[in-house]
C-alpha cells in the first residue's frame, strides 16, 4: 500500500467541512500537490471544477463523507471528465473518531487504499 502525503491545513479543512455538516467536494492541486478544498454538493460540481481550473489548479480528488465503509461509496465510473486520480473519504470510526481514507485507482483496476501521510505546511 503506496502513501498520499496531504499538507496538514489540507487535511484539517477536509475535517473542518466534515464537522461543518457539508462533508463533500473537490481538492484542487497545483503542479500535482494539493492545495484547495472546494466543499460543495453533487449538482454544484461542475462550477467547482470551472472555478478550480480558472484558478490554474488541476483536479486532485473528489471527498466525500462515509459514515461506514467506503468502498460502497466509491463510484465505478469518473465523477467528471478530468476523472481525479484519488477518492478520499471522512469517516468516523465506533468511537467516534474522525478517519481519512484514500484511494486510488489505475486504469483497468479497481479503488486501492493509500496511507495518509501528513506533512507540516
Amino acid at each position: 500500500m503506496n502513501s498520499l502525503v496531504l499538507p496538514r491545513t489540507l487535511a484539517n479543512a477536509l475535517l473542518g467541512d466534515l464537522q461543518s455538516g457539508a462533508g463533500q467536494g473537490l481538492v484542487g492541486a497545483l503542479q500535482e500537490r494539493p492545495c484547495s478544498v472546494y466543499p460543495v454538493s453533487a449538482e454544484q460540481r461542475g462550477m467547482a471544477l470551472d472555478l478550480l481550473t480558472r484558478r490554474g489548479e488541476t483536479l486532485f480528488a473528489c471527498y466525500a463523507a462515509a459514515p461506514q465503509e467506503p468502498y460502497n461509496t466509491l463510484p465505478e465510473k469518473p465523477l467528471s471528465p478530468f476523472d481525479p486520480p484519488y477518492q478520499i473519504r471522512l469517516a468516523t470510526d465506533i468511537r467516534g473518531v474522525i478517519v481519512l481514507r484514500a484511494y486510488a485507482r489505475k486504469a483497468g483496476q479497481g479503488w486501492q487504499e493509500k496511507i495518509i501521510e501528513l506533512e507540516n505546511d
